[in-house]
């Protein structure tokens, strides 16, 4: 990859360059991690999901097992397990921060030429939406039991995450 050479404003901001934002998409409300060692500042996109990946993956086993659907976690871009990039109107609907139940519609999420049930529910920490679970089935409707007990989970994982 290239390399570039900033200079420092007057108050010790740098611009990253659009091609590594883009690669990275790192957008204007995205949070970055510094650190810090002897030689060099390292700088890397950071999510909250990401903190807690483990954690998350259970949970999700869990809920798909015991409501007999899919279930996919998602930071504010991608799935968190294999980084599949999300669709822009997915992306939308989790940051709106809504729980949303979408009955019978295109599938966006995994790109079939099915109809797609699903349910999209924000994952909210500090005040802040840091991802989503979205819960779907090509061959049910998701209703709202399904709605309040991924609901409840989420409340029990989020904190689960604060501690």
């Amino acid at each position: 990859m290239n390399e570039f050479i900033r200079k420092l404003d007057g108050l010790g901001r740098i611009v990253i360059p659009k091609d590594y934002r883009k690669k990275l998409q790192i957008n204007d409300d995205s949070k970055l991690k510094l650190s810090l060692s002897e030689e060099y500042i390292k700088i890397e996109k950071y999510s909250e999901i990401d903190n807690n990946i483990e954690k998350l993956i259970k949970f999700k086993k869990i809920i798909q097992k015991e409501l007999d659907i899919n279930v996919i976690i998602t930071d504010l871009d991608n799935e968190i397990e294999n980084k599949i990039i999300l669709d822009k109107t997915i992306i939308e609907k989790i940051k709106y921060g809504k729980c949303e139940i979408i009955n019978q519609t295109k599938d966006l999420l995994l790109n079939t030429d099915k109809l797609i049930n699903m349910i999209i529910v924000p994952i909210i920490l500090y005040g802040e939406i840091i991802g989503s679970i979205i819960g779907y089935s090509y061959k049910r409707e998701i209703d709202d039991l399904d709605k309040k007990i991924i609901s409840i989970a989420k409340l029990i994982l989020i904190k689960d995450i604060e501690d």
